[in-house]
């Protein structure tokens, strides 16, 4: 009996892809793998340094504040140029500074410069990288294209965060940022050695596509409100879950005990690995259902996934349970909101501004950090728990759902 090899099938099956949706895939997992440790460590690095949570939630404000700029920036010049190689540059040379800038924070003031150059790659960066995928997907649907892109990037964010974590405990305490440089030298020179062929791509799909793309759509779709509420909402939590709950867990909830940095580690290398394994099948799932349907799949996930961390503050035998059990709803959640929110606003903008819709998506992730967390470090700081944002988040997600279901469904 031949039995199968395990890596030719997986060489086969990568092979199916397009060589450019290779190349930004490759490019998406090394960002993540260098952004991993720096989104869901960072808190807990300052934390450790004597910060308050109002100053590391203020960090991120600042943060948000400027990718807001960089972001109408590079939505403005993608529409222009079309182009993406000098966006992904420079926003990889923006968060070698960054790093840098954290490296040697000792106080609040080069940790507040350190997240403004943050704030600044992740503008650059995010607009121009969800810009080319439905452009260098064909004949691949693009909803399976982002749950591909998506897939790579829960897989760099996993990694990031458990070599992350373990080179912060074991070997150097800001290790992730040292990780980060060296991620962001191998995206340049992706970028460097595939320059020409990355700009060829996208004259070719411009020559063959655009004709029939514009005059199929140039003005947005009736229900890009909502649509807009709906990311903004889920964004924020997302952002609240990455920078507040591991403060939550490490302060303590209502009744719940504090809980130590290893088993917070823990949870969220759990909810890593548990986003590694469902983004593609989820993807793939919800790519072959209505393009809306992994909206209000997200909200449930999300409202369910908040009352149960809610509950969790409240208890202190049972609350692990709860709290793992609310990180696979988060992982539902998530793994069917981000590549269906990409391909949908991708969707309902105007030919001639779809480098403005994708810089305003990634703008909806950013407004989460922009209000979301220093929101909540006050809230932390006042009442030494996060149990009604929780709650708060919860009924938002679920209510929105309803309105979802009633005007879409």
């Amino acid at each position: 009996m031949v039995i199968p090899n395990k890596f030719l099938i997986s060489k086969l099956w990568w092979s199916k892809f397009p060589a450019h949706l290779r190349l930004i895939t490759k490019i998406r997992f090394f960002a993540s793998f260098g952004a991993g440790g720096v989104i869901y460590l960072t808190s807990l690095i300052f934390n450790n340094i004597g910060l308050t949570a109002t100053e590391i939630g203020l960090g991120f404000t600042i943060s948000a504040i400027i990718g807001t700029i960089t972001r109408l920036c590079t939505g403005n010049y993608l529409n222009k140029t079309g182009k993406i190689q000098c966006p992904l540059i420079v926003s990889s040379i923006v968060s070698i500074t960054a790093s840098i800038f954290l490296i040697l924070s000792k106080d609040n003031f080069f940790y507040i410069i350190g997240q403004s150059f943050v704030g600044a790659a992740a503008g650059i960066y995010w607009p121009a990288v969800e810009f080319c995928v439905p452009y260098f997907c064909p004949p691949i649907d693009t909803r399976k294209a982002f749950a591909l892109v998506r897939s790579a990037e829960a897989f760099g964010i996993f990694l990031g965060v458990f070599i992350g974590s373990l080179m912060t405990n074991f070997i150097y305490n800001k290790s992730i940022f040292i990780n980060d440089i060296f991620c962001m030298l191998v995206i340049i020179t992706f970028i460097q050695k595939n320059q020409y062929s990355i700009k060829k791509t996208l004259e070719n799909f411009n020559k063959n596509k655009i004709e029939t793309i514009k005059s199929n759509q140039d003005k947005w779709n009736k229900n890009s409100i909502i649509i807009i509420l709906t990311i903004v909402l889920i964004t924020s939590t997302l952002a609240l879950i990455q920078v507040t709950l591991p403060l939550d867990l490490v302060k303590g909830g209502v009744y719940r005990n504090i809980l130590s940095e290893e088993f917070i580690s823990l949870i969220i290398s759990f909810q890593l690995i548990l986003l590694l394994f469902l983004q593609w099948p989820i993807g793939s799932w919800i790519s072959k259902r209505k393009r809306l349907f992994g909206l209000k799949f997200s909200l449930i996930n999300f409202s369910l996934a908040s009352f149960l961390l809610f509950i969790s503050s409240y208890l202190n035998l049972y609350s692990s349970y709860f709290i793992f059990t609310s990180l696979v709803f988060i992982s539902f959640g998530t793994s069917s909101f981000l590549p269906t929110s990409t391909d949908i606003v991708f969707r309902i903008a105007p030919f001639n501004k779809k480098g403005y819709a994708l810089a305003l998506l990634s703008q909806c992730f950013a407004m989460g950090y922009f209000f979301g967390p220093f929101i909540s470090g006050r809230v932390l700081d006042y009442y030494g728990n996060a149990s009604i944002i929780w709650l708060f988040i919860s009924f938002l997600c679920m209510s929105l759902f309803g309105i979802l279901f009633k005007r879409l469904f």
